[in-house]
């Protein structure tokens, strides 16, 4: 057993907590950042919606009442969310969404699509750029925001202190940025040496540069290959 800190956003870092309560794992949560719905005009009919995350789903699909829109969805777990909320016309792309682009240009070309990226404030590959530069009609609508919250709980700050936390999870480069920020707020960048990391993807991992015990990554982006990294 593993005490395992995780640093999603609260909504997601419940289930996330669950599922590794049920393999056995102590779970400690500190989110690095706080997702708030915005108000935004739904596209028109016929555009494709793109989402990259299941906060671009889940805040941005919620009021759309034509559930055949054609949704191009970056990995598994966001195709899911779309399912859930009813949608039914889901292209599953692989896991990031520069990986995704060969697809919608496909699509953009012989299908003459036009895309909307329901997306968050901040944009970390800008998806609609890239399909615009090859003269495919494509915009991005924000639909949350995002902020980073640099502060621990009392019994988080108090965990780390004592050595407790074994393993740091980061799904997300703005978590990891965010969680080394709020250690050097609080002077204490020594925490993490404490600690392993253990990323979704390669681009996770490249966001740390504290000294960390070990830095390590899911070669595949998905969280049943994240989660097999805690029983190395």
């Amino acid at each position: 057993m593993k005490t395992i800190l995780v640093t999603r956003p609260m909504d997601e870092a419940a289930p996330t907590a669950e599922k590794l309560e049920a393999q056995g794992h102590r779970v400690v949560i500190a989110p690095m950042i706080q997702i708030d719905p915005v108000s935004f005009e739904i596209p028109d009919d016929d555009r494709s919606l793109i989402i990259t995350s299941k906060n671009g789903a889940r805040h941005g699909l919620t009021n759309i009442g034509n559930k055949e829109r054609p949704i191009f969805a970056v990995g598994q777990e966001t195709a899911n969310e779309a399912k859930r909320l009813g949608f039914t016309n889901i292209t599953v792309g692989p896991g990031t969404a520069r990986q995704l682009v060969p697809i919608l240009l496909e699509a953009g070309i012989s299908q003459k699509r036009k895309y909307t990226h329901l997306a968050g404030n901040v944009i970390s590959y800008n998806i609609a750029d890239v399909l615009r530069g090859e003269d495919i009609d494509a915009e991005a609508t924000v639909t949350y925001q995002s902020r980073p919250l640099r502060s621990f709980s009392a019994g988080v700050q108090e965990a780390m202190e004592e050595g407790e936390i074994d393993v740091a999870l980061f799904y997300s480069p703005r978590t990891a940025t965010t969680f080394e920020e709020a250690a050097a707020e609080y002077g204490r960048s020594d925490w993490l040496s404490k600690m392993d990391a253990v990323c979704l993807s390669t681009r996770v991992a490249q966001n740390l540069i504290g000294p960390w015990k070990s830095v390590r990554y899911a070669i595949i982006p998905t969280e049943k290959a994240l989660f097999s990294l805690l029983d190395e």
